[in-house]
């Protein structure tokens, strides 16, 4: 896994940067056909009328999507800023509530000079949500450093599923780092547990990259290497409950119907878990441009991600709730189908609606 959001040297190509870490993301360089179809779900979300919070972008569990965002986003932190001072101002909604209620922990570890420091944890039946500082102690040997991936298990080795990241580099030997996981047990997990965080190795950026020229003209290279750990951390971890909703709720339009199979609600996120019946022939995989509203409070929709299925995806919202009680409604304004070549758009509305108890 990688995200890096920019670096605090002149890059000679960003996408020579965002192909290579791909290429370190998936384990393999991917093709052409793979990235059109990245940029296709991209485009539909961006170009889809609606209000201007609700853009969806697919997410396929690997943090190719978040390499894909975080390409569009520079921060600098500034070399004199405290890195534990950063993370309350990268994010708002759901983010800041795991920020809020992180426990902070403060454990690190060195190899080959660069420390790498465990600030702060979060978790609920959802998401969990860890905080990493990256640091080069000796410095000038790198343009920028981030972290690569972290592994995380629990007490009875339950693997948590890596699903997106961030990174802000606050200088060149420096950067804050936020890795985002599925909490196991779609909600039922709660209460105290032992974690284990591991990351195999970091990523650093040259200090004077160079690249090559293809015969078309194309730039090539990759100005990361990895050094080596691991780093390896143990902490206990409360996991806020989660609230599991079943109503298979369902609304009808042209002849096509969409079903709320489930809604998972914490503190941080909602998942919605959507199917499709009726859609025609043609999409390999299909988003729905969809809206989210609790008691009247709207939760922006942030990601879709679709599985094998073409007739169903799940929607995560930016924020969640302490209280799943209450009106949900989900609008759906259009769905979009996703071909080899063009799109399928289908106009809607599909508005689904329930009450919780």
């Amino acid at each position: 896994m990688s995200a890096r959001t920019g670096a605090s040297a002149p890059i000679p190509s960003p996408a020579v940067d965002l192909e290579a870490g791909l290429e370190r993301a998936f384990a393999s360089d991917p093709t052409r056909a793979q990235l059109a179809a990245m940029d296709r779900r991209i485009s539909a979300a961006m170009e889809a009328p609606r209000p201007v919070a609700s853009q969806v972008h697919r997410r396929r569990r690997r943090w190719g999507a978040v390499l894909l965002a975080a390409a569009a986003l520079v921060v600098l932190v500034g070399a004199g800023t405290s890195l534990l001072s950063t993370y309350p101002n990268l994010g708002t909604g759901g983010y800041r509530v795991a920020w809020d209620r992180s426990t902070k922990l403060g454990l690190s570890q060195v190899h080959d000079g660069y420390q790498v420091r465990l600030e702060a944890a979060y978790a609920d039946g959802a998401q969990t949500m860890l905080a990493i500082s990256v640091q080069d102690t000796e410095g000038g040997r790198s343009s920028q450093v981030g972290i690569n991936g972290v592994d995380l298990t629990d007490e009875v080795r339950r693997t948590y599923t890596g699903e997106s990241g961030g990174s802000t580099p606050a200088d060149s030997s420096s950067s804050v780092n936020t890795v985002w996981f599925e909490t196991p047990g779609d909600g039922a997990l709660s209460g105290t547990h032992h974690l284990v965080a591991t990351l195999p190795d970091i990523g650093v950026r040259e200090l004077t990259p160079s690249f090559s020229i293809l015969p078309d003209g194309q730039q090539t290279g990759d100005p990361w290497h990895s050094v080596a750990g691991p780093w390896r951390f143990e902490f206990d971890l409360a996991i806020a409950p989660a609230t599991l909703l079943s109503p298979a709720a369902t609304a009808t339009a042209h002849g096509i119907t969409a079903t709320l199979e489930s809604l998972l609600v914490s503190p941080t996120t909602v998942r919605l878990k959507m199917t499709y019946a009726g859609l025609p022939d043609g999409a390999e995989s299909w988003t729905a441009i969809a809206t989210v509203l609790h008691d009247g409070e709207r939760l922006a929709v942030s990601f879709s991600s679709s599985g094998p299925d073409a007739a169903g995806e799940e929607l995560t919202t930016t924020a969640g709730t302490d209280n799943a009680s209450g009106s949900w409604v989900i609008q759906i304004d259009e769905m979009v189908g996703f071909g080899v070549q063009d799109q399928i758009r289908l106009a809607g509305p599909w508005v689904i609606s329930f009450v919780a108890p």
